[in-house]
């Protein structure tokens, strides 16, 4: 007997911490802003959770580092670091905090008022809203209102702006706040598109798909974009374009060559050169003048010298003194007001006095050598800062800072530990060398999901890349990169059975930029094909969770070329032809080559000897057979499935079995039985899985299982039933954001047990869900579908040229090869046909009907179509054809249990007996079959058989 454990009002309840538009609640390991979650990580919001608790009062160092790293001994920049990545999350990076202040020397306090209020666990949270990406966090910009308001001028009269300069003067941190700025004015939001990780040109459409948000599979990346953007108004953010400047050229071009609304505020070393760029020369901080004489507050007016001391102060709690301003003064001329070079500049201050450094810097600067002003003579100044602090860096500081170059986008500690086995470096040496390098600001550092993430501005980046391209450690560090990537793929494979999706795919698809890179090398210059082989196979989910399929295939077809040329495992073969073939059903290519794929899947599953393997693409193969028509294939495919499944006792894919099954039983005509089926599997499968996943079509069982069974229970005699059912699956599927699943569900179940129900209010809301889906998801397989429904809903309600559009949409769901229930959609468009007195047109779908149906082995609905023949006679004038076919059909409908078909033919011979006078013999007849009804009175079938019933009583007195 099964019990619950309930907790008690008081159980439930936790403290939750709120303070300016934030609301912490340490419970649940959590912070909200605005309502909506804040990634931080676990450390960052352990020392939130310590100082919000301790508002107003000073707590140590000492103190913040026990409590959040307790029994573990870290140094002091561990603390400075998680602590400045709290106060970005926070948006606290003004001058004055609003949140945390610095004690110097001492620690941190919260100087914010905050309030504690209780609330229940068991009450909903509001997850994140899916969308284009988002702007990075508020940054701490000094000295820039006058070029932001510049660029808001530009923005608002001109399509595309361009954002050009020196490396390290600050384009990206000036186009965030720029757009930020602007973010009210976007009636479609902001997507920030970071170049900086993309190697080929090519790629770039593949990049902006993903960053859009664009789901499905879009044949023509670059046109889904510009078709996505057409349709909104958006701001785009193009960071890093000078590097693959042709792709981000052609884009750019493509996109106000459009009619629509989307702008594009793109940053590049130089101009894109389009039609109507605008470019902005974004010049560097305005520095002090040469002035023995200035003190400390005349200083700080300038942005420069304001950004040293305030970056100076976060790396060691500098104070700005008069007697500094003319050396500081002197550091910035000579790096040219360059933000980046300052910053570096500035990390030293730690270990030198503001006249040391300036001599020091002033040796490798050369200061004495004037150079001119200028976009290359700056980038020569930032690339000899950068020089200058990697020479001052400790040996094992300058291994890990050359070794990291190798990551395409952010990092974690845990990439470089395994990396650095290349150097022979420990976990603490790394641990410690890292550090450092984020204290010297050569590496930023910030909080993201469970813990700290790393990265090199693009700058940096190449500077580090060029030294390791220098370094004999390169072809190793490349190695070791992608066995790295390949670790962490494989263990993304382990966490997909139990980790939440939303948390799963946030996790995962940060790694895509190195993914791209390890499978370049390892299939490139690395000649590691096997390594780049296991690297697909275990990238295969992201893939598919994130709807890039174009990229999947791509690279699956590239990874069995390479399986046939070396050494190959017949597993990973075989894993690789199995998805190969979901990629073409995902990508709705149903055509002999999507057979022939999982033909060939089976025959390398079964030579693995994979039994899991072999399930799944036979389980393929039915599906394949069971949308395209060949019933009675499917149900041979389906019986092998099941042989192959009991024989082995692997019951993984049973619930899928026997779905497929139970709906190619019904459209062979055993209707009972298949209901069956339905309604055990949904007893079993009563609540929606939240970790379902989109991989290999494994979608949630019970939104699978409720888009098909309203169709036979409507053919049951259900309609009611069917429709709330139809509702239900929708409904969760939504609630889970499963937009796929949706669509399957919508046209599979909503949209046609809506049709039949003559419900038009439900039929022209679902049709108009599934076209917005279809728009949103690339799902080109609903598209003539949602078509069909459309032209039906226009054609009952009147339009008279509607039924030729019903017509088109019809011959694209056959040029589709999408097959199944082709018959009922002829017989629907010949029923039509009939209506407006078009007999020989009508003639002729119901033939083709016929043919579909029989060559099919649908027999489900012979005897609907039969009915549609007996009214096409009537209204020819051959009522007693009409008759004796109509009984025909009544007996077919009987025989396989289609009860609500069974409705309609007796409602048809039903009225043929009240023409010719036979009212007892139609109310004997019709009365019977209604009364097989308990619920579903409003539909229009069973309203027209109760006013048919109502006259037949009305002549017999």
């Amino acid at each position: 007997m099964e019990t619950t454990l309930e907790l008690s009002a008081s159980e439930r309840a936790q403290r939750i911490f709120s303070f300016g538009c934030y609301r912490l609640i340490p419970g649940r390991q959590l912070l909200l802003r605005d309502g909506v979650p804040i990634p931080l990580g676990s450390r960052a919001l352990s020392l939130l959770t310590t100082l919000v608790q301790r508002s107003g009062e000073l707590v140590t160092k000492e103190e913040l580092i026990a409590a959040t790293w307790p029994d573990v001994f870290v140094h002091d920049s561990n603390l400075k670091v998680n602590m400045y990545s709290l106060r970005r999350s926070l948006g606290d990076t003004q001058k004055r905090p609003t949140y945390v202040a610095t004690i110097p020397g001492r620690g941190y306090r919260f100087v914010a008022a905050v309030q504690m209020s209780m609330f229940d666990i068991a009450d909903p949270l509001p997850m994140a809203a899916a969308g284009p990406n988002k702007l990075p966090g508020q940054s701490d910009i000094i000295g820039r209102e006058r070029e932001i308001a510049e660029l808001l001028g530009l923005l608002r009269t001109n399509k595309h702006v361009t954002i050009a300069g020196a490396g390290g003067v600050g384009k990206t941190t000036v186009a965030i706040e720029a757009a930020r700025a602007c973010e009210e004015n976007c009636a479609d939001g902001i997507c920030f598109v970071d170049l900086s990780t993309v190697d080929s040109p090519t790629a770039v459409p593949t990049v902006l798909v993903d960053a859009l948000g664009i789901r499905g599979n879009p044949s023509d990346s670059l046109a889904a974009v510009l078709d996505h953007l057409r349709r909104r108004h958006m701001l785009v953010v193009l960071d890093n374009c000078e590097h693959i400047l042709p792709a981000a050229s052609i884009f750019a071009q493509r996109l106000i060559s459009e009619q629509g609304s989307s702008t594009l505020l793109a940053t590049s070393r130089e101009p894109l050169a389009t039609s109507a760029e605008n470019v902005f020369w974004l010049r560097p901080l305005d520095c002090p003048p040469d002035d023995d004489g200035m003190i400390a507050e005349e200083a700080l007016r300038f942005p420069a010298l304001n950004l040293f001391v305030r970056r100076a102060s976060e790396a060691s709690e500098y104070k700005l003194i008069d007697a500094d301003c003319g050396a500081i003064a002197q550091i910035c001329r000579s790096l040219d007001g360059l933000p980046l070079a300052i910053e570096l500049a500035a990390a030293k201050l730690e270990t030198n006095a503001p006249q040391e450094l300036l001599a020091a810097l002033g040796e490798h600067l050369n200061f004495n050598n004037q150079h001119n002003e200028g976009v290359h003579s700056r980038q020569e100044t930032l690339l000899a800062t950068i020089d200058w602090s990697f020479r001052l860096l400790s040996p094992d500081e300058a291994m890990i800072f050359r070794l990291v170059s190798v990551f395409a986008d952010a990092f974690e500690l845990d990439d470089v530990v395994d990396i650095a086995i290349a150097a022979g470096l420990n976990p603490a040496a790394v641990t410690i060398g890292l550090g450092g390098l984020v204290a010297k600001s050569l590496v930023t550092a910030h909080v993201r999901g469970a813990g700290l993430r790393y990265r090199l501005l693009d700058s940096t980046r190449r500077y580090a890349t060029q030294r390791r391209h220098e370094d004999p450690i390169e072809a190793q560090a490349r190695l070791c990169h992608a066995r790295r990537m390949l670790t962490v793929f494989e263990q993304s494979d382990v966490e997909w059975d139990w980790r939440e999706t939303y948390d799963w795919t946030r996790r995962y698809r940060d790694r895509l930029a190195d993914l791209r890179a390890a499978l370049a090398w390892a299939f490139g210059e690395g000649c590691e094909p096997e390594l780049g082989i296991r690297l697909t196979v275990a990238a295969i989910p992201l893939w598919f969770e994130v709807s890039l399929v174009s990229e999947a295939q791509a690279q699956v077809e590239l990874a069995l070329d390479a399986a046939d040329t070396f050494p190959c495992d017949d597993v990973l073969k075989a894993k690789l032809a199995c998805a190969r073939a979901w990629n073409l059903a995902y990508s709705r290519k149903v055509v002999p080559e999507l057979q022939e794929a999982w033909i060939a899947a089976i025959d390398l599953a079964k030579r693995s000897g994979n039994v899991g393997l072999i399930l799944q693409s036979v389980l393929g193969l039915s599906l394949y057979l069971l949308e395209t028509g060949s019933i009675p294939e499917a149900i041979e495919s389906l019986k092998e499935l099941g042989n192959i499944s009991s024989r082995h006792r692997d019951w993984s894919v049973s619930p899928e079995y026997e779905r497929a099954m139970a709906l190619a039983r019904a459209y062979s005509g055993h209707l009972a039985e298949s209901r069956e089926v339905f309604d055990r599997l949904a007893l079993t499968y009563a609540q929606p899985d939240r970790r379902s996943r989109m991989a290999g079509f494994q979608v949630d069982r019970y939104i699978g299982i409720r888009s098909l069974l309203p169709f036979v229970a409507w053919m049951n005699g259900h309609p009611d039933y069917a429709a709330a059912t139809a509702r239900d699956a929708v409904e969760k599927a939504g609630s889970l954001g499963h937009l796929v699943s949706q669509s399957n569900a919508i046209a599979m179940a909503a949209l046609p047990v809506s049709l039949w129900n003559g419900d038009l209010v439900s039929l022209d809301r679902y049709q108009a869900r599934l076209k917005s889906i279809v728009e949103l998801e690339n799902i080109a397989i609903w598209v003539p579908d949602q078509q069909f429904h459309e032209a039906a809903l226009r054609e009952l309600r009147g339009e008279q040229h509607a039924v030729d559009d019903l017509r088109t949409a019809i011959e694209g769901i056959i040029e589709s090869g999408l097959c199944s229930r082709i018959g009922m959609k002829l017989g629907i468009l010949a029923d039509a046909l009939t209506r407006q007195g078009r007999l020989d047109e009508a003639s002729n779908a119901l033939a083709r009907a016929f043919h579909h149906q029989a060559s099919q082995g649908e027999r489900w609905c012979c005897c609907e179509l039969q009915r549609i023949e007996a009214s096409i006679l009537r209204r020819g004038g051959e009522s007693a054809r009409s008759e004796r076919l109509l009984e025909v059909a009544l007996d077919e409908a009987r025989e396989i249990g289609a009860v609500s078909f069974e409705l309609r033919i007796a409602s048809d011979l039903a009225s043929h007996h009240l023409e010719s006078d036979r009212y007892s013999d139609g109310l004997a007849l019709l009365d019977p079959v209604y009364r097989k009804f308990s619920k579903g009175f409003t539909t229009k079938d069973l309203t027209t058989a109760s006013q048919l019933l109502h006259r037949l009583n009305g002549r017999l007195g």
